[in-house]
């Protein structure tokens, strides 16, 4: 099925893209288990929303009291009180919408990522740079990344922004589109003792059918995505 434009559908029809993006994640998972060896590897999804995080975070109120004292006065009951804070910064909590992919015998070791972009991770400086961020600390350790962005409200190109950061001056950017998907592959070569990153840079233009893109695992195979069939897919779950 060629890619929609879910944030600009004509008929005024608009699905969630917190909805649509779970739903591809699940269809990646699928795919993703189906084509790597589930003896070395498992697919899973894990979605958080900023929202939703900052319901988890402590709570206070402006007039809370300061620590180690009640409401009414009294002291209360705490093994060591809390000091005022030195410092206070404003802070956010940027959405998280990625398929990782594991060691089987090893659950804490991350051998592939697919980051789903949201709105709000191409919103301000301040996330767009977090995105960035956690991208640049999955390659520094050698883990293989894709980024799909289908977002067409907001026209940050968050690859162009990450290649400012690992790649030399002038490296070629994905000029005036708002849209795409890339693979980067940390490699190490051997012979010439040189760590680097192959990128796989593709426009994905409303209209038309999604780019295939290679996902590297550390320490595992290099797979080709299907990212047009587990779209399809994740359309046809969802009934748009």
């Amino acid at each position: 099925m060629p890619l929609l434009d879910h944030f600009h559908h004509p008929d005024k029809r608009r699905l969630p893209w917190s909805t649509m993006s779970q739903a591809w994640g699940v269809a990646l998972i699928g795919w993703l288990n189906r084509h790597i060896s589930r003896e070395e590897f498992r697919a899973e999804l894990n979605f958080r929303l900023g929202t939703h995080v900052e319901a988890d975070v402590a709570e206070l109120r402006d007039d809370d009291v300061p620590p180690g004292v009640s409401r009414n006065g009294a002291i209360a009951t705490v093994a060591i009180p809390i000091p005022p804070a030195v410092l206070t910064l404003d802070a956010f909590f940027p959405d998280d919408i990625e398929v990782e992919i594991r060691e089987e015998h090893d659950r804490a070791r991350v051998v592939g990522v697919i980051e789903l972009v949201s709105p709000a991770n191409k919103k301000e400086a301040n996330e767009r740079e977090a995105f960035v961020t956690k991208c640049v600390a999955y390659l520094r350790r050698g883990i293989g990344l894709v980024i799909i962005d289908m977002v067409t409200n907001r026209l940050a190109n968050l690859h162009n922004e990450l290649l400012r950061v690992i790649g030399p001056p002038g490296t070629q950017v994905l000029d005036g589109v708002p849209t795409y998907v890339v693979g980067y592959r940390p490699i190490h070569r051997r012979e010439s003792e040189r760590n680097q990153i192959e990128v796989w840079p593709y426009p994905a233009v409303v209209g038309q059918p999604i780019p295939t893109v290679p996902l590297g695992l550390r320490g595992g195979p290099t797979v080709l995505l299907d990212l047009e069939g587990t779209y399809t897919a994740a359309i046809e779950s969802t009934g748009l």
